[in-house]
Parts: C-alpha cells; structure tokens; sequence
C-alpha cells in the first residue's frame, strides 16, 4: 500500500508542477524490432531506436537493446536484456556533452484478452552505468560512470479495427508507461522519471511483419521542478524471423 501510495503522489507533485519551467520540444522517433525463436519456449529480440529532435534536425538519442526471453505461456513472458544509449546535447537543458548509458534489465509480461481486445502489463526494472560529466581544464569531459536504479510500468491496449484482405488486420494501439526513479537503499519509488503515453495503429503487413505509426507525448522530468514535453511522430516496423 506504501508503493502504491507513493506513486499517487508522484502523479499529483508531477502535475501541480507541470506549468512551470515546461520545454516544449518535437521529435521523429524510429524503432525496428525484430525477435527469432530458439525453441518453443525462448526466443530472442533485437530493438533499434533512432531519435531525433527538432522534429528530424538534432539527434536525440541512439539505443540498441538486444534481450533474451522465456515465454512460460500465453500469460507470462519472462525477459533479460541489456540496452546501450547514447544520449546527446540537444538543448540548454539536457546533457552538456553527449554521453552513454549502459543497463541491465529485468522484466516479465502479463498478456490477456477480452474478446478481440489486448490487454499487456509489462514490469521493468532496471539498473544504470550512466556517464558522469565532469570539468576538467577548462572543458567538459567523461569522468567516471554513477549507479542507478529505475522501474518501469507500461499498461498496453490493442483493439483490431478491421482486416484489410484475408491476413491484413488494422488495430488502435494505447499505451501508457510511467518511470520511476528508485531510492537508493530501498526499491521503492523516489522521484517521477518520465511518463509516456501513446496513441496510434497498427497494419499487420502479413503473419512476420507489422508496420506502426502514431503520436507519442512524453513527459520528463528535469532538475528542480523543471519539465520537459516531447510531442513525438513515432514510427514502427516489427519482424519475427
């Protein structure tokens, strides 16, 4: 009840504050995202996302995050992975200096339907190798790497609009995914991270790929009681090999 109790109040400080200090910001994201099947119960998966800000002028990002994942049934879906990002200096108020990141994650899936619809909860929880920025002689420089903790909830709903041929099915997917920053002795909730929610569809192109295209709102926390609000076109392709 505490865990929960917190992340309510997270969400109510995160809105009081969201007026103020707020950048705006609007990026072009791309993902492909191919899995392969080892056996029946495990498989593996590749992402690469490219993100650009300005709409498509600065690089925003770069990550490559290959997992592996024990699919116990229809229900669950258990995974580890590992992702690199390369974060870059896109405005005042981000990192100084590009830098990285390298984490670790852990996560499990709960899939379930209601008639046509789709219903996923995913939980991750992750531990960050983050680059730390330091002056030296005058400029700034990689000096050393901090150690944090992060957990991540995404609520997910596919709803199928209609089938376009025999095998082409059109669906609305809806996803919200609050981040949360953990405290540093205890795995408990210390500060909002980012909210993402999104909007958009999903063309089933035949039973190995998928296209998906939609608008992405993410809103993320800076220093202080500083904001930032990335309106995204977000644009998928999907391939199981």
């Amino acid at each position: 009840m505490k865990f929960y109790s917190t992340i309510l109040l997270l969400l109510i400080g995160s809105t009081l504050y969201a007026q103020e200090n707020t950048y705006h910001k609007s990026s072009a994201w791309f993902s492909a995202i191919g899995d392969v099947h080892i056996n029946t119960k495990f498989y593996g998966k590749t992402e690469v996302h490219v993100r650009r800000t300005g709409f498509t002028d600065h690089w925003q990002q770069l990550l490559v995050r290959p997992s592996i994942h024990y699919k116990l049934n229809n229900t669950v879906d258990f995974a580890v992975g590992y992702t690199f990002i390369r974060n870059y200096s896109y405005a005042p108020y981000s990192t100084p200096i590009d830098k990285n990141e390298n984490n670790i994650w852990q996560q499990v899936t709960l899939s379930h339907t209601s008639g046509k619809v789709k219903f996923k909860h995913r939980f991750r929880y992750e531990e960050r190798f983050i680059d730390k920025v330091a002056e030296k002689d005058g400029h700034l420089e990689v000096d050393g790497t901090s150690y944090t903790t992060r957990f991540r909830y995404r609520f997910t709903t596919s709803i199928p609009l209609v089938n376009i041929g025999e095998k082409h099915e059109l669906s609305v997917q809806v996803f919200d995914e609050i981040w949360l920053n953990l405290d540093d002795d205890r795995v408990l909730p210390e500060r909002l991270n980012q909210n993402w929610f999104y909007a958009g569809l999903a063309f089933e192109v035949n039973p190995k790929a998928s296209l998906g295209i939609g608008y992405l709102n993410d809103h993320l926390a800076l220093s202080g009681n500083d904001f930032e609000t990335n309106n995204i076109l977000q644009t998928t392709i999907s391939y199981h090999f």
